[in-house]
């Protein structure tokens, strides 16, 4: 990781430059102010001061005006800053760099980002500069909660002022952190005033945190993998935007939004503020007895967003168990009912659908779990005619496939208790891809067979295929919609499965037995419901459906290039997704040209996760269209180098 601190202060005018130019002596180190607002320079009086040359000065990344926050004075100049565009400026050496903040912590730089968020995407620990005297608990006892909140490792204080012992001690006692140097009010502030109290500055080390891949090594049991061949994990150490930060100071574009998970991505202020605010007030309660303002609000909303009469909100913890929920529902809501013949399922062939033992059952054909088979029950699979970019036998596909279809459900009209599909995109099976007519079909037919519609969105919801909902495009509303992975914007674990009124009115009655005997200890958690408000708001404050939608310009763009290349085939796009398949190797989850593309997309600075001989990219929907461009230009390269 970069090797340095961030100053920030109390207020503005608190002595930040002052400090930023003492640091800069005590520890040999560069100096860099990302903004800088007013007429005067902060970086020729930290020169001055700290006897700096110029190769360890950076310029500032921003210089406005008008002494007022960065954001006022940027619209004075008609601009909007956004701190996407800051990064810290590169070194050979090893010399640490301070950076010094402007204003103080909250200060606002854009619209809806301050520079608490600038300190967050920098990643570097963080200096506190603040005043001796009357006021200065309250000031920065507020500043080191507000930090804190945010996820920001404050490793000092700096009191700037004539001494106050008292004040020292309160703060840090109260705000648990060491005063890592006292600055006196000094008559002159000059160099030889700076050396003197230069060796005074002590800023403890960090605490080391044990060796993680040794402890990952004899403790962790990792998912999908197989520990006797598999390289070793990558320790990750801090997520911000599309970018993953490791332990080893790489910067990763994260391809796949984590298994699909980051709709936002990594770390998002506003998510992260909710829970701690939801934290601090309430973080569990027994949802079987009571409800609480986070899980009744993000029913409400999730009925609002969701297509027709979805509107009964059933929590649970992961998306497996949302389908297990699902497949349950339809089974008990036909035995209320009076009409116990209807047991039978139908899934998709290649759909996956989880790992609990009813997801496994619908997912069989997706070729994960040949080993379970015997666990599983009875379903019936029926074809599923993916297509791609170019694709001339679609047609004769898909009508084959409802010829297949229509006869299934004329069979067994009678004693279908429901289909299940993951509607326009099956995800792990290698992103295939079906037109929403077909979906549409496929609804259809199982209504007029009077069997439940089940839509698995654990991955296609919330954005990915370009509409909130995947059923949106195929102009159906199902009678159960299954939810997770993007439902928290990634922060923790949560599912939904939605039903109709309908299908929730089926299960009301006298006793006990009518009801759904179903729940979990953590159902309706109230911050992964806060979380997850949090998420939802963002869609039309950051206009994220319009940022998908660029996203899918530059998947078609890229992949109809890419097209005609003898090494690739099947491409296809929807939304935020693009996939195609390598030619000419072995097929299958455990394909060696798929081990061999995320080596070098790595190596690149890219986190890719191909399935087997399928390349996906499903990012985070902050990713920008350049980026995006950037990943593609890697595969085209791969493909030269590797292939």
């Amino acid at each position: 990781m970069m090797n340095g601190y961030f100053v920030t202060g109390t207020d503005t005018g608190v002595g930040k430059t002052v400090l930023s130019a003492l640091l800069c002596m005590a520890l040999d180190a560069r100096y860099f102010k990302p903004i800088q607002t007013g007429q005067d320079s902060d970086t020729d009086t930290v020169a001055a001061l700290a006897g700096l040359d110029a190769s360890r000065l950076h310029p500032p990344a921003v210089h406005l005006l008008a002494p007022l926050s960065p954001n006022q004075a940027a619209s004075k100049e008609g601009r909007v800053l956004d701190i996407a565009t800051i990064q810290l400026p590169f070194s050979s050496g090893n010399r640490p760099i301070i950076v010094e903040g402007a204003g103080g912590a909250l200060v606002p730089i854009a619209p809806g980002q301050c520079m608490a968020d600038l300190m967050a995407r920098l990643g570097l620990p963080v200096i506190v500069a603040t005043r001796t005297g009357l006021g200065t608990l309250n000031h920065t006892l507020l500043t080191l909660e507000a930090l804190r909140l945010r996820g920001i490792d404050v490793c000092g204080v700096a009191l700037i002022g004539d001494p106050n012992p008292d004040n020292r001690r309160d703060i840090e006692h109260l705000g648990g952190v060491p005063v890592i140097v006292d600055i006196p009010h000094l008559k002159a502030v000059t160099r030889e005033a700076l050396r003197g109290l230069a060796s005074e500055v002590n800023i403890p080390a960090p605490v080391p945190g044990g060796d993680v891949l040794a402890m990952d090594r004899a403790h962790v049991w990792h998912p999908f993998t197989q520990a006797a061949t598999a390289p070793a994990p990558v320790q990750a150490v801090r997520g911000q935007g599309a970018k993953l930060f490791t332990a080893d100071g790489r910067e990763l574009i994260d391809l796949v939004s984590s298994w699909w998970v980051n709709p936002h991505g990594h770390a998002h202020p506003a998510i992260a503020q909710a829970i701690a605010r939801q934290a601090a007030t309430l973080e569990q309660v027994l949802f079987a007895d009571f409800t609480h303002e986070p899980a009744a609000r993000l029913a409400s909303e999730l009925a609002a967003i969701l297509p027709g009469g979805l509107n009964r909100v059933f929590f649970s913890d992961n998306g497996s168990t949302a389908v297990e929920i699902a497949l349950k529902m339809a089974y008990q809501y036909w035995r209320n009912q009076g009409r116990a013949e209807r047991t039978r399922f139908a899934a998709f062939q290649g759909g996956y659908h989880g790992d609990t033992v009813g997801a496994m059952s619908v997912g069989m054909s997706s070729g994960y779990y040949q080993d379970f088979e015997p666990l599983t029950f009875k379903v019936d699979f029926l074809p599923y005619p993916a297509t791609w970019l170019d694709d001339a036998d679609i047609e004769e596909k898909e009508t084959q496939a409802l010829a297949v279809l229509a006869n299934y459900f004329s069979v067994h009209a009678g004693t279908v208790a429901g289909v299940i599909l993951e509607p326009l995109v099956q995800g792990a099976s290698g992103m295939r891809m079906v037109r929403p007519g077909f979906v549409k079909a496929v609804a259809d037919l199982a209504r007029a067979a009077g069997g439940m519609v089940i839509f698995d969105e654990v991955m296609t919801g919330f954005g990915r295929t370009g509409t909130m909902f995947a059923c949106e495009q195929a102009g159906v509303v199902p009678d159960i919609i299954c939810l997770a992975k993007g439902l928290t914007a990634g922060f923790v674990p949560m599912a939904a499965t939605v039903a109709t009124e309908a299908l929730y009115q089926g299960f009301l009655g006298d006793t006990f037995d009518r009801a759904l005997a179903h729940g979990h200890s953590f159902t309706a958690n109230p911050i992964g419901c806060a979380a997850a408000l949090a998420g939802l708001a963002l869609f039309e404050q950051e206009g994220t459906l319009a940022r998908i939608a660029a996203l899918e310009a530059v998947h078609a763009q890229r992949l109809t290039a890419l097209s005609n290349h003898a090494g690739l085939r099947r491409p296809r796009w929807r939304g935020s997704i693009g996939a195609v398949e390598l030619a000419g190797g072995d097929v299958g989850y455990g394909a060696e040209i798929g081990k061999k593309l995320k080596r070098y997309f790595l190596e690149q600075g890219f986190f890719a996760r191909p399935l087997g001989e399928v390349f996906y990219i499903l990012p985070p929907f902050c990713l920008t269209p350049h980026e995006l461009h950037r990943a593609y230009d890697t595969l085209e390269r791969a493909l030269e180098e590797i292939a």
